[in-house]
């Protein structure tokens, strides 16, 4: 009788049974060497990365439905949807995510990193010269002065500091020319200033200024063996970059009309 049995197409994605000459076996056909032959996927799968709210927007438009759950991670600052999530009435897969991953930009990064860290006097010029649009407070012409000044006291020997009744420090030091005379000049630095960066890689509306925060930095110098190091203190950075998150945070939120969860999805 099984040998005059007609053949009988399996479906994909279902498991059969069926007697053979050594016994019952068990065909899974939920696995994709099988599944890969269907005409279409049986459902949505997958994850999608985004790098800005208008693509993020444009996808979740697309994809989501009534249950669709959305969260962000600040710290990690990555907003990720789950476009298949769980429903009231029952389990779902999700496995359908769609993630927003805001990277910070190169004028954050560099400043930060360089947070608390001591620099010679030459190497703290460079940086202050490259990143010269970013200095809000003191005049940007001003800085430029002190780092070209300190970039030019290669051979100074750094003789001492006093503070000046204004809370600015008088920086004083002695260049020799010569072995037998020198000559003298005060130098007067700020002790803070303020920047200004844009925290997150995101475009800019045509028309528009780029999103920028304002950070406040102490400066702070030392001076060991006649050579100067130079550092500064960002006040709170990621407490800055928190709100720069939750600013895209709030865009999501009114361009989509939906509440993002704080945290993780499972």
């Amino acid at each position: 009788a099984r040998a005059q049995a007609l053949a009988t197409v399996l479906e994909p994605g279902k498991i059969y049974a069926f007697p053979t000459a050594d016994g019952p076996q068990l065909l899974d056909l939920d696995v994709e060497e099988y599944t890969s032959r269907l005409p279409v996927p049986q459902r949505k799968t997958g994850a999608v990365t985004v790098e800005d709210v208008a693509s993020f927007e444009a996808y979740y438009a697309k994809h989501s439905d009534q249950d669709t759950e959305t969260y962000v991670n600040v710290d990690q600052r990555c907003i990720t949807a789950v476009l298949n999530a769980h429903s009231q009435e029952g389990p779902r897969w999700g496995d359908h995510r769609l993630h927003l991953q805001l990277k910070t930009t190169l004028s954050w990064v560099a400043w930060t990193c360089n947070d608390r860290k001591w620099m010679p006097q030459r190497e703290f010029a460079e940086f202050v010269e490259d990143h010269l649009s970013d200095i809000r407070e003191p005049a940007a012409a001003l800085m430029l002065e002190i780092a070209t000044t300190f970039q030019a006291k290669t051979k100074v020997n750094f003789a001492s500091a006093t503070r000046l009744s204004s809370g600015d420090a008088n920086l004083v030091w002695e260049e020799t020319t010569d072995a037998t005379a020198g000559a003298k000049g005060n130098l007067k630095v700020p002790t803070e200033f303020k920047i200004a960066v844009k925290c997150l890689e995101l475009p800019v509306v045509e028309g528009e200024d780029p999103v920028v925060y304002g950070l406040d930095a102490r400066f702070r110098y030392r001076i060991e063996r006649g050579q100067l190091y130079v550092s500064y203190l960002l006040d709170d950075p990621q407490a800055v970059l928190r709100d720069a998150v939750l600013a895209v945070v709030g865009q999501v939120e009114g361009g989509l009309g939906i509440e993002v969860l704080r945290g993780t999805p499972a």
